[in-house]
């Protein structure tokens, strides 16, 4: 069950408001304009949702791709993640400023890949069930030999991962 609420916790609270919402609105003998402000809830709803929502590093087509580049010579940090997350929502901003910080303070090479997996595609479903994890979202860093150096779950600390590269 936690893992329901977990994966689509932002999917259950957008309906549940808009139940809600929907429930106040009919018991209250309702005019156009309260219709129009119910619209505008779900509208709003289904617009957070697709803005917030994670997504899948796009060069990621098959598990192999993955498993190949965890020790290949560049540390990897994994994301498993799912699009109905609210705390993957959340945390995505946080895992965007590192990668762009990092992709500008290189010079030459990669100094870190950060591979994020949608736990609801087929890349993401065959890792999850390899590196055996409960919720989402959860951070594996892999150092360049492909060893696991840590996980966390649900929080993110960029300075760790800054760390973990010294």
């Amino acid at each position: 069950m936690i893992e329901f609420f977990n994966q689509y916790s932002l999917l259950i609270v957008s309906v549940g408001l808009a139940l809600v919402a929907g429930l106040v609105l009919l018991t209250n003998k309702p005019k156009w304009n309260d219709y129009l402000a119910f619209g505008v809830i779900v509208v709003g709803l289904i617009i957070t949702w697709s803005v917030l929502r994670p997504r899948q590093t796009p060069l990621m087509d098959d598990a192999k791709t993955v498993t190949a580049l965890i020790g290949a010579g560049t540390p990897v940090l994994l994301e498993f993640q799912s699009p109905y997350c609210i705390a993957c929502a959340q945390i995505q901003p946080v895992v965007d400023e590192l990668e762009k910080q990092l992709d500008a303070e290189i010079s030459i090479g990669k100094q870190l890949h950060i591979v994020r997996l949608n736990i609801q595609d087929g890349v993401g479903k065959e890792l999850a069930a390899a590196y055996d994890f409960e919720f989402t979202p959860t951070f594996i860093f892999f150092d360049s030999q492909g060893n696991e150096m840590w996980r966390t779950v649900g929080t993110f600390d960029p300075q760790k991962v800054r760390d973990s590269l010294e």
